[in-house]
């Protein structure tokens, strides 16, 4: 049954409706969405608070911190396909100091760690964690070293540097958050034998259409790069569930745009239109480029698609936050009961969300897809869910 076309705008003009209401209370300077539904654009838009930033430019660039994770992960997808990697390989077959790790216990003492296979970096059951995850010892020892917002190593000697650490718990019995994804990165350098940002652009972004997603900002295009606001990490975790005013944040230092870095991480460090990581979202659908090619097979895409948690890890946090009904697949976060869910959704509804306040969906079942943009480190907004719920009754 086709929804006639005034009913159809008032459902859109509510994404709308939303975004402002955001705007309004002043907890974003600017919101930008894209939205696909059976391949066409149901909706794009952006609103711009008229207190806090200039007009947007045309195709803002965005910090996309975590939702470089799924692209990471999709490159592995494409390895694994390849019978170039497996998900039961150990890690220290690939970076022989992750070989001989030990776990702190919470007496403070360690104990060997089993091997870390290559599933369990997908689904950050690997052992390691953020500097941000309050009440992690392990967590603290990041933060105190600044491993995370170095930007001046190499992924090589990150990857490095993160082994001389202990693991947060044992590999497999856990599910936290964490750098698990920059040491998939690391494996997918030394499998292929190519720098991250030149295998990405060379299997995905060329592939994809992705033609302004890089580890880096040409100097010709800065005006386009949005500004940062929100918390530093220190604040984060000095009072992580509050939520503050905009304010403008310099992040260049832990998360450079300059063109001659060489920085490159797995789980951060991508820039990014709503346009581009559309194509990317669309993609993780079906597999498929926009000329209709098949970067991956319906079969591994069914694959990837399919919860990897058992019983006993769900529900999942996300620090001090529950992700009721979600499991998580090789990609991210998966829906598995809607029923369970604080916020609409539908079965096998997936994706993930960046830092900064970015998110993204693709739900299978539906043929929809959507992405969120905006820049807010640490905001703690019901935004996102709010923008997907308000796209999800648009296409009834």
């Amino acid at each position: 049954m086709i929804m006639p076309s005034n009913l159809l705008a008032q459902r859109k003009q509510l994404i709308a409706e939303v975004a402002q209401h955001y705007i309004d209370k002043g907890e974003f300077a600017s919101i930008e969405w894209s939205i696909l539904h059976k391949g066409e654009l149901l909706d794009a838009g952006a609103i711009v608070s008229q207190t806090t930033t200039a007009p947007l430019p045309d195709r803002p660039i965005y910090r996309i911190y975590s939702m470089t994770k799924p692209v990471i992960a999709v490159m592995a997808v494409i390895l694994l396909e390849r019978c170039k990697l497996h998900l039961f390989d150990p890690l220290g077959k690939f970076l022989p100091e992750f070989r001989d790790l030990q776990v702190l216990k919470g007496d403070g003492s360690t104990e060997p760690a089993a091997p870390i296979t290559i599933e369990q970096l997908f689904t950050h059951r690997a052992g390691f964690s953020y500097n941000f995850m309050p009440d992690c010892p392990v967590g603290a020892q990041y933060q105190a070293d600044g491993l995370i917002s170095d930007a001046d190593c190499s992924l090589a000697a990150f990857a490095s540097r993160a082994a001389r650490f202990p693991l947060a718990f044992q590999p497999g019995t856990r599910w936290h958050y964490s750098i698990a994804t920059d040491i998939l990165a690391r494996v997918l350098e030394v499998v292929t034998d190519l720098p991250l940002g030149t295998l990405l652009q060379r299997e995905i972004f060329d592939p994809l259409g992705m033609n302004e997603t890089q580890f880096f900002v040409p100097k010709s295009e800065q005006h386009r790069l949005l500004p940062m606001y929100g918390r530093s990490v220190d604040e984060i975790l000095a009072a992580p569930e509050s939520d503050t005013s905009l304010k403008l944040l310099d992040v260049e230092s832990s998360y450079p745009s300059d063109p001659q870095s060489d920085f490159a991480r797995g789980g951060h460090g991508l820039f990014s239109t709503a346009q581009d990581y559309l194509r990317f979202a669309s993609f993780t659908l079906d597999g498929r480029t926009p000329l209709g090619a098949s970067l991956i097979s319906r079969k591994m895409v069914e694959f990837m698609w399919q919860n990897r948690l058992s019983k006993e890890l769900l529900p999942y946090w996300l620090g001090p936050f529950v992700n009721p009904g979600y499991g998580f697949n090789l990609l991210g976060r998966v829906m598995l009961d809607p029923g369970q869910a604080i916020s609409l959704s539908g079965p096998g509804e997936g994706g993930w969300g960046g830092a900064a306040s970015t998110y993204y969906w693709a739900d299978r079942t539906e043929d929809f897809a959507g992405v969120i943009m905006t820049q807010n480190l640490g905001s703690l907004s019901l935004m996102r869910t709010d923008l997907m719920a308000a796209a999800y009754q648009a296409i009834d």
